[in-house]
């Protein structure tokens, strides 16, 4: 993406013709190169009082960031996508120390939430409600192999078959 100076952008304008095709907004957008089309060239021409430094960049209201969107692709998208690789749930709890320890920076949990889910993908999910039953033989279904039903925990019963479990 081409940097504009405050020249480049007064050049720019100084081409722009109103009603005139190839010399409009989208054009001019299109023949410079302009990220965000002739929305950006429009609100450039807002500004423009025919002069350079009508378009020099202002400070902005609001409160900065905390941390640069390249220090939350490095730390806080990184940290999820390797989670999200071992199936393991991110826990933002954990993860806020070792952000602020390689930043040096401090910041709230809902900060570090907000990061990760705006910017680094990450999103609330929740497990499937199951039944007391299936809480209990959660091991036996198919897709968990971690756990097992606790009738089945005992020697003597580890060679029936499920359908011999009572609970399952």
């Amino acid at each position: 993406m081409p940097l504009f100076t405050p020249q480049l952008k007064h050049h720019i304008l100084q081409q722009y013709q109103s009603r005139v095709r190839g010399h409009g907004f989208g054009a001019l957008a299109k023949q410079y190169g302009v990220r965000g089309g002739k929305e950006v060239v429009r609100g450039w021409h807002r500004r423009w009082d025919g002069t350079p430094l009508s378009l020099e960049e202002k400070a902005r209201s609001g409160r900065p960031r905390i941390l640069s969107s390249a220090q939350v692709k490095r730390h806080v998208a990184a940290a999820i996508r390797n989670r999200n690789r071992s199936a393991r749930p991110v826990r933002y709890t954990e993860l806020l120390p070792q952000v602020q320890s390689a930043t040096g920076r401090e910041m709230s949990l809902r900060t570090l939430q907000r990061y990760g889910h705006d910017e680094a993908g990450g999103r609330k999910a929740r497990g499937k409600k199951r039944t007391a039953e299936e809480r209990e033989c959660v091991g036996t279904w198919p897709s968990s192999a971690r756990r097992v039903c606790p009738e089945k925990r005992s020697a003597e019963l580890t060679a029936l078959s499920m359908a011999t479990c009572s609970v399952c």
